[in-house]
């Protein structure tokens, strides 16, 4: 039974994921058909660095290979931080509104003029809480919170700590999954390509910060699978728990990785074995989320104004139900027009059942693969909407704004990528339906990616908001080329 879900489950990840990457290349703005060749041709360079050059690194001895992958990453390490300070932008939008609250949490410890907006925007406090411990330590520095060069620069660093960690996780997945120096390499040497990361340096925000705790989840779990000692598997559940709650406090789409990891362990494990683990993650991460909640009315935010002007969550699902599914005035307005949470959550409830009963089934069907193609076939992830107000002009202007020279050959080059990374996905899954090989961690990273991809179909729709699981489609695409190499046994 649980190969025939395992294999149901890789078909029908592969069919929807084959329609998203056909849309994400009919759809773009752009020469799609282009961008797809130039994909190709990337992927023809991977391919023949894992079938050729990553073989090679194998014969290094452990020491050889550490002393060089360590000064590669160094060397990476080292650029990607001077890129990071050139692309310092002004911040915009709720990043730029967290950075205001700063100061006063800092001061006193809790909100008072800003109280409101935490209490309207809840889902950024996880944010400004991580923001604020790391600023209070870059306040013995001399260091304060604010909008010019000198304030945004820790945020930065902390930013380029959590997407180079991020890197690193990757590569030390691909050591224990492949367990070979060429996928180290390999892996490297994909997330070093991968402009993204790069693009979004300067901008510590939720989508960047977010990104290690999938990734987090997936490792402790690599060690879970095999580990026989009954308290250990206890405590690495607990870990799991963890990473998914901390990972949904500073974004909330990260809470898919928890439902992911119960389907996995029904899939793997089965039987009582499954339920007993599914409910230790359940109780461990409900226990860290009591938490959270209890620790925000006692001693960050005033809930007095709760009812005049907190809003639900069924708000953003309300703006992903129509038009783009971006942002609706309309849709804020119409919560607004009541006065209490209750008749909001009534209301927006309504509305939005009357929305979705307003589609015929080909409307609905064309609706949901339009904000697919949106949200998954945007190579750039969003990144250029907060480039757009850098902090001082260089070099790197010529790329990163519109209509300089270099603007449209980046566009290009990230779309390329993606469509690389699409094409890698689907040849895995695809690999991995015909084989039914029994399930493994990289069918935790698919469950993952599915659980994201159903999430942002009734979420509020931008790019961005996928960007964070990026590294996981870093980590499936290693698997395909190895795989298509075939010069080491994949774990489905």
């Amino acid at each position: 039974m649980a190969k025939a879900l395992h294999r149901a489950f890789h078909v029908g990840f592969s069919l929807l994921w084959g329609w998203l990457f056909l849309n994400s290349v009919l759809r773009w703005q752009h020469n799609g058909a282009a961008a797809l060749a130039a994909g190709l041709g990337l992927a023809a360079l991977f391919f023949l660095l894992a079938k050729f050059a990553a073989p090679c690194l194998d014969r290094l001895s452990p020491k050889a290979f550490r002393l060089g992958f360590g000064l590669a990453f160094a060397l990476y390490a080292a650029l990607f931080c001077w890129l990071a300070w050139l692309l310092a932008e002004i911040p915009i939008m709720d990043l730029a509104a967290v950075l205001q609250t700063l100061p006063e949490l800092l001061e006193n410890g809790r909100f008072g003029v800003w109280n409101a907006y935490y209490v309207i925007c809840n889902n950024n406090l996880g944010l400004a809480l991580v923001l604020g411990g790391w600023y209070k330590l870059a306040g013995i520095f001399g260091f304060v919170p604010s909008a010019d060069l000198a304030g945004v620069a820790p945020g930065i660093a902390l930013n380029a700590l959590a997407i180079l960690a991020s890197v690193a996780l990757v590569c030390l997945l691909a050591r224990r999954l492949f367990r070979s120096n060429g996928a180290v390499a390999l892996a490297f040497v994909l997330c070093a390509g991968f402009a993204p990361f790069v693009l979004y340096a300067p901008t510590f925000y939720s989508d960047t910060l977010s990104l290690p705790f999938a990734l987090l989840a997936l490792l402790a779990w690599t060690y879970y699978r095999t580990e026989p000692q009954p308290g250990r598997r206890l405590a690495l559940l607990a870990c799991m728990a963890a990473a998914a709650f901390f990972g949904y406090a500073i974004k909330g789409s990260v809470v898919v990785v928890l439902a992911a990891l119960i389907l996995q362990l029904f899939l793997e494990k089965g039987g009582k074995q499954a339920a007993k683990a599914a409910l230790a993650l359940v109780l461990c991460f409900g226990l860290l989320f009591g938490s959270y909640r209890a620790w925000q009315r006692l001693s960050f935010i005033d809930w007095a104004e709760e009812d005049a002007l907190a809003l639900p969550l069924t708000l953003w699902f309300c703006y992903g139900s129509h038009d783009e599914g971006n942002y609706s005035q309309a849709d804020f307005d119409a919560a607004m027009s009541v006065d209490t949470l209750a008749e909001r959550k009534a209301l927006l409830n309504a509305r939005l059942v009357q929305t979705y009963r307003s589609y015929s089934p080909a409307q609905l069907a064309e609706f949901m693969t339009q904000k697919a193609a949106i949200t998954w076939g945007d190579g750039l992830y969003d990144a250029p909407e907060f480039l757009a107000t850098p902090q001082r002009a260089n070099w790197t202007h010529r790329f990163i704004l519109e209509g300089q020279p270099g603007y449209m050959p980046l566009i290009y080059y990230c779309q390329a990528y993606l469509y690389m990374l699409q094409l890698l996905l689907l040849a895995g899954a695809v690999s991995a339906a015909v084989k039914n090989a029994a399930p493994g961690p990289l069918t935790l990273a698919r469950l993952c990616v599915t659980g994201l991809i159903f999430f942002l179909s009734f979420w509020e729709t931008k790019a961005r908001y996928a960007f964070n699981f990026t590294p996981l489609l870093l980590l499936l695409a290693l698997a395909a080329l190895l795989n298509l190499a075939r010069v080491h046994s994949t774990h489905p």
